[in-house]
């Protein structure tokens, strides 16, 4: 009988064991909340100094700060309301013919005296666009980065407004003025590229994108004589992966913006944010490569401009598009043909009436320019979505 006695206390003392065991890992995850808590509290005494030091580490005079200029339209309540998308005379078929086209004001007279009446943006746009510095203030407060007049929304809202008024200038024949606006939009770009935090870059990546686009468009179905080649030749693009310098620039400032943010966030957030950030880690922040992947294929898209041109250079002189890209390897810097995707070649592909140049993308495998997925082929032309100009054209008349 002893002896079964116990053998039945066994059990209840692996229970009360255990009992012990989760009780002494609640309280240690307590004590680390609680930790985590009062070391964040304090670490938040320093952010503002931290802030402080990032700004004054990277001052720029007023006179060489493009910033003088973009305040004035920042403080004007006209140019910082501007929709987004299209004015409100247009329907869908006229936003998206004059947003991704070349237009003529004789064909959306109200349009082109819309655009008129938004010079004086445009004009300080391009004022802007002659600095090559540019520092906002660091804005790291969760409510001040959703206002409107934050730079890079309302940026954002201007570059829309750039693209549809170059659109314009191509239709009517104002070359000259169109590259200065794609001139414009690429600085814009660079501003952003030198504020500290992600998502200024991001929209960086997004507003070059349109001016690339739109010189893509151009180099090849526009009327690009040798004055134009050598003017687009002149336009700040990048075709150079900095990647690494843009992290050690970010991460410091995202680092301290997380803190502000953890400052916002009441008690009982608080705790569930460090117990699944911080101790498990379960909480994804930015994903870095996915951003850097991004950015390959901008440089990618820069390095094909300097490709094509090259290959119109090639089609003025010749009449024709060249053969492969071996013909025109001297009009144009050797890195520029290697694919900053893979560090490949590009590929480069006649058709029946124009040709095909693209990126084998991050596989580095041939799939003839098509994009599924990041891993695959990264068009330069044509673009996305887009068939080349004289297929359109046929397929119109049949």
């Amino acid at each position: 009988m002893p002896e079964q006695s116990q053998e039945n206390k066994k059990p209840e003392n692996i229970k009360r064991t255990k009992k012990r065991v989760w009780l002494a890992a609640i309280v240690v995850a307590i004590t680390v909340l609680i930790v985590c808590l009062l070391w964040s509290r304090w670490n938040s005494n320093s952010v503002d100094e931290r802030l402080a030091a990032i700004e004054a580490a990277h001052a720029i005079p007023d006179e060489e700060n493009a910033v003088t200029i973009y305040n004035v339209l920042l403080q004007d309540a006209n140019a910082t309301s501007l929709l987004d998308t299209r004015p409100g005379f247009l329907d869908d078929d006229s936003d998206n013919l004059t947003f991704r086209q070349p237009w003529s004001g004789k064909d959306f007279p109200e349009l082109a005296v819309w655009i008129k009446e938004q010079q004086h943006v445009i004009d300080r746009l391009l004022e802007a666009s002659k600095f090559d510095k540019c520092r906002f203030p660091i804005a790291i407060d969760p409510v001040q980065r959703s206002q409107p007049s934050q730079p890079y929304r309302a940026m954002r809202k201007w570059a829309f407004l750039l693209r549809r008024a170059a659109n314009n200038d191509i239709g009517e024949g104002r070359i000259d003025d169109a590259i200065d606006k794609w001139r414009c939009l690429i600085q814009m770009g660079n501003h952003l590229r030198q504020q500290p935090l992600l998502i200024e870059y991001l929209v960086a990546l997004a507003i070059e994108a349109v001016a690339l686009n739109q010189t893509v468009l151009f180099l090849v179905e526009g009327n690009a004589d040798e004055t134009h080649l050598r003017k687009v030749e002149t336009l700040p693009l990048h075709t150079e992966d900095d990647w690494t310098a843009v992290l050690e620039e970010v991460l410091p400032a995202e680092k301290l913006a997380e803190q502000k943010m953890k400052e916002k966030l009441g008690l009982l957030d608080r705790l569930k944010y460090e117990f699944n950030y911080g101790l498990f880690g379960s909480m994804k922040g930015p994903d870095y490569n996915q951003i850097h992947q991004l950015s390959l294929r901008g440089v990618a898209t820069c390095r094909g401009i300097r490709i094509l041109i090259a290959l119109r250079r090639y089609k003025n002189k010749n009449s024709r598009w060249p053969e492969s890209l071996d013909d025109i390897k001297s009009l144009a810097p050797a890195e520029i043909f290697i694919d900053s995707l893979n560090n490949g070649s590009f590929a480069y592909k006649l058709t029946d009436d124009s040709f095909k140049l693209y990126s084998k993308g991050k596989n580095n495998v041939d799939e003839d320019g098509r994009y599924r997925d990041p891993q695959d082929d990264w068009p330069i032309w044509p673009p996305r979505g887009r068939k080349p100009k004289a297929k359109e054209e046929n397929a119109n008349d049949e």
